[in-house]
């Protein structure tokens, strides 16, 4: 519930699962009031702060249509809501935090490998399948160690929740949602089997009560 006062948000995205997930995942943990736009593109690229998306735009609570505050970097979005709602594991460990976005971006990479991928001109396609096999195996070696050196209790840090534990769930059912028609044996390095650590933490991310609608909605597509 949120305190008298609070802030209110506008989530400006696109209408299909992407990068801008793992915001709406934090904006719904942290009990948020936001809305999600879809502008028009490529009719409203310009009015983005730098011609992309997602951009986040913080209403203060007294005025509504205050947009002081606009940020429209992923990586900055994710941050500051993790940081804002508590998501960030020992946050004034600067050591702790540089690691968490290390393993963020690891995952985030492993995504774009995988859309460059599927979604580049043929001609270059075995290279990118390659390059995303590469990332891949790579990004799942180090994160299974990861995950069991925590404990294998389902997060990467501690017993709770944190941005890297959102942004794997998000990557991952993002590609698994986006492009599975593509090629059904294109996540087998992502299974169960491959990646048991990494799929506990989608199914403990799954299970927070404040998601329920966002994954019904997701399971959808």
């Amino acid at each position: 519930m949120l305190a008298s006062g609070s802030s209110t948000f506008t989530l400006r995205y696109f209408d299909f699962p992407s990068r801008g997930e793992a915001t709406k995942v934090l904006l719904l943990l942290g009990g948020a009031e936001w809305e999600h736009k879809v502008p028009a593109w490529p009719q409203e690229k310009s009015l983005q702060p730098v011609g992309r998306l997602p951009v986040l735009i913080e209403h203060s609570a007294s005025d509504s249509n205050d947009t002081s505050f606009t940020l429209s970097e992923t990586a900055a979005i994710e941050y500051y809501l993790a940081t804002k709602y508590g998501y960030i594991h020992q946050p004034t460990d600067p050591k702790c935090v540089a690691r968490q976005l290390e393993l963020r971006a690891h995952i985030c990479d492993m995504y774009t490998a995988f859309a460059e991928w599927k979604l580049g001109p043929d001609e270059v396609a075995p290279k990118n399948k390659k390059i995303f096999n590469t990332t891949a195996g790579c990004v799942v070696r180090f994160h299974e160690q990861v995950l069991k050196e925590n404990g294998s209790n389902g997060h990467y840090f501690g017993s709770t929740t944190t941005l890297v534990d959102i942004s794997l769930f998000t990557n991952i059912l993002a590609l698994r949602t986006v492009f599975s028609g593509l090629d059904p044996d294109m996540l087998e390095l992502l299974n169960g089997d491959n990646a048991p650590e990494m799929n506990k933490v989608i199914d403990t991310v799954s299970a927070e009560p404040a998601l329920a609608s966002y994954v019904a909605e997701l399971t959808k597509l």
